[in-house]
């Protein structure tokens, strides 16, 4: 059957009710009909025997019983003697001994486990890793008054953009002294040294120094030190690439070293790190 509104079910629901109301008041009002005609036959079946002149014959509705006046055609009634039981001895019950109590039979003695069934002996514990290595060779001294100035230009951008400062670590320290150190022993300015071959990232990796994440600033200016920090700081917020470093919110960690060449060149590395 299709779906219909919820009022066309509410309106047939009480319709049914209604149809089922009229049937049971028209089959009450029979009843009370039939009652009413009977009880006048029997109203009227009294009257005659009280009269004393015997049944009288009413008209009775075909299918309807009639009543037949009391004692007639019933045979009178007469007293039937009752016997006295006879007392029966009573018959002997033979009483049988009681039966005796079973004994548990004592349990099978223990039997040792199969080898299937022994536990497995214990597996040996696996040797602790080994320590993580400490990194080594790497001067962790605090920085000087200038790669300090840098250090704290670099927070000072990211908390203007509303990253956390980065905290001081002695390793990536010493891992900027030593790309600044190669950079101005050997008169390059690159991420790869053209001597060694080695770049921020192999150094931490030959030093132990973990991190998961990792990113290298370089700046190189001739301006006395009074200027240098200044002009390094703007012009590394001024490039696309080292603005990015500066804002990663992966880094965790920073370094900063400054060496100065012969020739008065000052060469800037900042390390970043950050955890995996």
């Amino acid at each position: 059957m299709p779906d219909e509104p919820r009022a066309s079910v509410v309106r047939r629901t009480l319709s049914i009710a209604r149809r089922l109301t009229a049937v049971q008041a028209a089959g009450l009002i029979a009843g009370i009909t039939a009652a009413a005609a009977m009880l006048y036959a029997v109203s009227a079946a009294g009257a005659a025997s009280s009269g004393g002149r015997g049944p009288a014959t009413l008209p009775i509705a075909a299918g309807a019983v009639a009543r037949l006046p009391l004692g007639d055609g019933l045979p009178p009634a007469t007293a039937t003697p009752t016997a006295s039981p006879t007392p029966v001895p009573p018959t002997p019950t033979a009483t049988l001994p009681p039966a005796p109590t079973p004994t548990e039979a004592p349990p099978p003695p223990p039997t040792a486990p199969s080898s299937a069934d022994r536990p497995a002996p214990g597996t040996p514990p696996s040797a602790p890793p080994p320590p993580a290595r400490t990194p080594a060779g790497l001067d962790t001294s605090p920085m000087d008054a200038y790669a300090q100035a840098l250090f704290d230009d670099t927070n000072r951008r990211r908390i203007g953009a509303g990253l956390p400062p980065l905290r001081v670590n002695g390793w990536l320290i010493g891992i900027a002294r030593l790309r600044s150190q190669d950079m101005a022993e050997h008169h390059y300015f690159a991420h790869v040294s053209p001597v060694t071959g080695d770049d921020a990232f192999t150094l931490m990796d030959k030093h132990g120094v973990p991190y998961g994440w990792a990113g290298e600033n370089l700046a190189e200016n001739n301006y006395p030190l009074s200027d240098a920090v200044a002009v390094a700081d703007t012009a590394l917020w001024n490039s696309p690439p080292h603005r990015e470093n500066i804002l990663n919110a992966n880094y965790t960690d920073m370094g900063v070293a400054l060496v100065v060449d012969s020739s008065g060149m000052n060469y800037f590395t900042i390390i970043f790190t950050g955890p995996p």
